[in-house]
């Protein structure tokens, strides 16, 4: 039994704008349930003070916007000492939530894994540099104490001077591909460690008969109606002849069909729109 008792939460941001919007304070809220603490890293920039998350257990952690959601974990962890806490988060803001994760989190605490994650992938870019493509989606993922533990040889393993100097937008988003969404996992893996995914890529193609490579996208109405509480922001912002004719979109009705009664999904998306 582990006497370290603290959890923590990484949930990484970027925006444009000097505010903070509603759907990522709205995950911020939502994640400071089941975390001690949660660190929002930011790229450096001017905020306005009144949009500033206002729960306790809430920090914000602004840096050089470098190796895209890779370098934010990457300048979060090396600002910890992680051997105080059990659990470590890497959560971004990709996607709208919709809904509360305290089932997510009951599933998380039933799990006999080093780290797990809401949805995992087996897609294999023509980029790759590995053999076995197998990943948790690193939009969501949770390490636990022996997966922590792990992370700093990790990191070891990488140069992340190159990843941090790459300034070709579709290079350093290969590398970071490469070397930390499939990477990681890999490595965790080759280590002996145990995945986990709330939800199973393999059996949601099947179920769907699709060949879609990314379900979050692919098969976004279907994970919604099987209990994924998340949606991809791109999904979102796509214009369809729906939403210029100020018609609601099939996955729009959908979360607010099963989004949290406390939540106003239609102003988040709203705002989404507007300053994106």
């Amino acid at each position: 039994m582990t006497n370290v008792q603290k959890s923590l939460c990484v949930l990484m941001h970027y925006s444009k704008h000097d505010q903070i919007p509603k759907y990522v304070r709205s995950y911020i809220c939502e994640l400071s349930k089941s975390f001690d603490q949660v660190i929002l890293v930011s790229n450096q920039r001017s905020i306005q003070t009144s949009t500033f998350p206002d729960n306790q257990n809430v920090s914000i952690m602004f840096v050089m916007n470098e190796g895209y959601d890779f370098g934010m974990f990457y300048k979060a962890f090396k600002s910890i000492n992680p051997s105080e806490y059990h659990q470590i988060a890497c959560i971004n803001d990709s996607n709208i939530l919709f809904n509360s994760l305290s089932e997510i989190f009951q599933w998380g605490s039933t799990q006999s894994a080093d780290f797990w994650g809401l949805i995992d992938s087996n897609e294999a870019p023509w980029f790759s540099t590995h053999l076995n493509n197998y990943h948790i989606q690193s939009h969501f993922l949770v390490f636990n104490e022996n997966a922590i533990k792990c992370l700093p040889a990790y990191f070891e393993t990488l140069d992340t001077n190159a990843i941090f100097n790459e300034k070709d937008p579709k290079k350093l988003r290969r590398l970071v591909i490469d070397q930390w969404e499939i990477g990681l996992s890999q490595f965790l893996l080759n280590k002996g460690l145990k995945s986990a995914s709330f939800c199973t890529s393999k059996t949601l193609l099947s179920k769907y008969k699709s060949k879609g490579k990314n379900i979050t996208h692919s098969l976004h109405k279907e994970l919604i109606k099987e209990g994924y509480p998340l949606l991809k922001k791109k999904i979102v912002l796509q214009k369809s002849w729906r939403s210029w004719l100020g018609f609601q979109e099939p996955w729009e009705k959908l979360i607010i069909k099963h989004s949290t009664d406390d939540w106003n999904m239609p102003s988040l998306i709203h705002e989404i729109r507007s300053i994106s």
